[in-house]
């Protein structure tokens, strides 16, 4: 065997990478990339972290044998291995050695061929998941609020609604899922009426924010099942801080560096904490600079949220004991999630959604 080149063409994000991903898990090669730009509006386009400690292309998340993503092929290695780069960089590959496989994007399907003949034909269900044959939905469902853009969530990033599905299918659910755009939220939080859970994401655009405080700080007195991952988390703590007097203007210094009281502040060696790290009993995908502020600790308390998991003075998790189910984690569990394990931390909130939906 040698290098198999696969040349992909799809302009989004969620779908690149796609079809070289679960090929390599089927071969049980390494997987590389040659890092990909895209056009357009997708701010998370490079978010998927890898145990190499940075973020790579979005859509190479389900890859079980992702390696590196590089910038140059001078890079890439000489053992057996996949390879997936953009179509348009065929020439960066032109004089190497090894198989050509091609990956096109129509729209509805991924197809993974050879010179003469389909390997692969992917179909996704409506959760994002590219399989052979998505597997039929059950009837049971599930109202969830997901916070973003529809667009952002399955042509970006598209790992938290993945992550969804994956714990739905486990418990036999289908999920109607309400995107929940924060800047358009409406002044009462209508949007909220009606659903059996709302989950805050992670994300690198702050114009979330003070959407996502918004949520908390309504479900924090609502019996709404509520999940905030790593930026939803930071939200969530904020929302908590912002009960206790003299700290209604708290913010997140990565949103207002200049504002008099940061709920959340940069590390002070400004240490990028990234990569896969031990989280309890397993391991937590990690993408943060920022940490909460721990002389803000006090406050978080006197809210009710208890913080029930911290590494040294940094808080990783989150918690409201006496609600049905509140908790936000400083990671990305989503990363973790796969068809046949889903995250227990997504398959507890959607039980708890279940329990509020009766």
């Amino acid at each position: 065997m040698s290098l198999i080149f696969i040349l992909d063409d799809s302009p989004l994000p969620a779908r690149y990478g796609v079809t070289a991903s679960l090929w390599a898990n089927q071969l049980g090669l390494p997987l590389w990339s040659l890092r990909p730009s895209f056009k357009g509006d997708v701010p998370d386009s490079h978010q998927h972290v890898i145990p190499a400690g940075y973020c790579v292309t979005s859509g190479l998340y389900r890859s079980d044998t992702l390696q590196q993503e590089i910038s140059s092929a001078d890079s890439l290695p000489n053992a057996d291995a996949v390879i997936v780069l953009p179509a348009a960089r065929a020439a960066a590959i032109v004089d190497l050695p090894g198989i050509r496989l091609f990956s096109h994007d129509s729209g509805q399907t991924l197809v993974l061929r050879d010179d003469t003949q389909p390997l692969l034909t992917l179909h996704t269900d409506h959760y994002g998941r590219w399989s052979a044959a998505p597997a039929a939905e059950p009837a049971s469902t599930l109202r969830i609020g997901l916070i973003g853009r529809e667009a952002d969530h399955r042509q970006a990033y598209p790992a938290t609604l993945a992550a969804l599905g994956d714990a739905a299918s486990a418990l036999q659910l289908t999920l109607d899922i309400h995107f929940l755009p924060p800047a358009s939220l409406s002044a009462n939080l209508d949007e909220l009426e009606g659903l059996h859970g709302v989950l805050l994401p992670g994300g690198s655009s702050m114009a979330a924010v003070q959407g996502q405080i918004r949520v908390a700080q309504t479900t924090l007195t609502r019996p709404l099942p509520t999940l905030g991952l790593c930026l939803g988390m930071q939200s969530m703590a904020t929302a908590a801080v912002r009960q206790q007097p003299a700290c209604e203007q708290a913010i997140l210094a990565e949103v207002a560096p200049d504002a008099v009281l940061h709920s959340f502040i940069a590390f002070a060696d400004g240490h990028h904490r990234c990569g896969v790290l031990p989280f309890h009993d397993g391991a937590m995908h990690y993408n943060h600079r920022y940490r909460f502020n721990p002389q803000l600790l006090p406050q978080l308390s006197a809210s009710g949220v208890q913080v029930n998991a911290q590494t040294d003075d940094i808080v990783e998790a989150i918690t409201l004991p006496d609600h049905l189910f509140w908790q936000g984690v400083q990671g990305h569990p989503e990363l973790a999630s796969r068809s046949d394990a889903p995250h227990p931390l997504i398959t507890a909130f959607l039980q708890a959604a279940l329990t509020q939906r009766g």
